[in-house]
């Protein structure tokens, strides 16, 4: 036996002074001892998020559609989509944290509000994260800012509501505007376009009423107000609000909607909406990833550039 042990001794030193040779040492492919040319396949690769307000709305879906395109054609880029539940500043800033830490690049993001997640924006820029806002920008510097000129759209969704006042003959009244949240920038300026549309044409626009992710509180508000002639949903949850009451009530008062869910489509086919503005969402995913890659490659150097993705009006004939 104690032969047997001396033997088994000398030859595993023989075998481990071998190995220790060089040439032949084996390193795992995920382990971190990459070597330096190994490392190298894995320069140019990106990892981008998308942080929308939440994950609920079609319109976000249309964003990520839009993302996933642009990764698809560019290659090499590790995507993720992600968002809070609901739509409040504390828990977009820990997706915001949680894409840092993970070392993302770049962030696509529609931000909640205009300066509730800056702190988390500071840390991201600090790490080197380029920022991208679509739909919805914070006051906070980026390299670009793609979505609808919302004011302009606004004005567009009054003057279509307009027209359809005139068609059935009306020529004054009261107009209910409905948005979802106080602190979106987006949907302030719509109702800062859509009330200038309005100025000098004899209606009475009412205060704006705010839904507070509860569509109920609007189909409550418009059963209390019959006397309304028509009503302004700003974004895609308002306007489908809207147009279930008007389904589901019977009521014959005007709707003007904005963003295209199918629902809302379905809504506006079925005559509960008089018409909505298509935004471009894919647009803003597709080019923000674009805009993204070039930014890394240093390619891109403007900084808090805007850009317009247009809006298009749709009623019931052109769908």
């Amino acid at each position: 036996m104690k032969i047997f042990k001396l033997v088994f001794f000398i030859f595993t030193a023989i075998f481990l002074a071998g190995c220790a040779s060089g040439d032949d040492i084996v390193v795992i492919k995920d382990s971190p001892s990459r070597d330096a040319n190994e490392a190298a396949v894995y320069e140019d690769d990106y990892k981008i998020y998308l942080i929308t307000m939440d994950l609920a709305d079609d319109f976000w879906k249309s964003i990520d559609s839009g993302c996933r395109q642009a990764v698809k054609e560019i290659g090499g880029i590790a995507y993720e989509w992600t968002g809070p539940d609901v739509n409040e500043d504390a828990p977009q800033m820990e997706c915001i944290d949680k894409a840092v830490a993970d070392g993302a690049d770049a962030i696509l993001l529609a931000a909640s509000s205009p300066r509730g997640v800056n702190e988390s924006l500071i840390k991201a820029a600090d790490a080197g994260v380029k920022i991208i806002y679509v739909d919805n920008a914070a006051e906070f510097d980026c390299v670009a800012f793609l979505a609808t000129d919302n004011e302009l759209a606004g004005m567009i969704a009054g003057e279509t509501l307009l027209q359809g006042l005139a068609e059935a003959g009306i020529t004054s009244g009261t107009i209910g505007i409905m948005v979802n949240k106080a602190n979106v920038t987006s949907t302030a300026l719509r109702v800062k376009g859509f009330r200038k549309a309005f100025e000098g044409r004899g209606f009475a626009l009412d205060d704006t009423f705010f839904m507070e992710d509860e569509p109920q509180r609007i189909k409550d508000f418009v059963e209390e107000h019959p006397e309304y002639v028509a009503f302004f949903g700003s974004n895609e949850r308002t306007a489908l609000a809207l147009g279930e009451q008007m389904r589901d009530s019977g009521s014959t008062q005007i709707v003007m909607g904005f963003d295209t869910s199918d629902a809302v489509l379905t809504l506006m086919h079925d005559g509960y909406l008089y018409a909505t503005l298509q935004q471009r969402p894919q647009v803003m995913g597709h080019d923000g990833i674009e805009i993204a890659v070039k930014t890394l490659k240093g390619e891109y150097t403007d900084r808090n550039v805007r850009i317009d993705t247009g809006v298009t009006v749709l009623r019931k004939d052109s769908i």
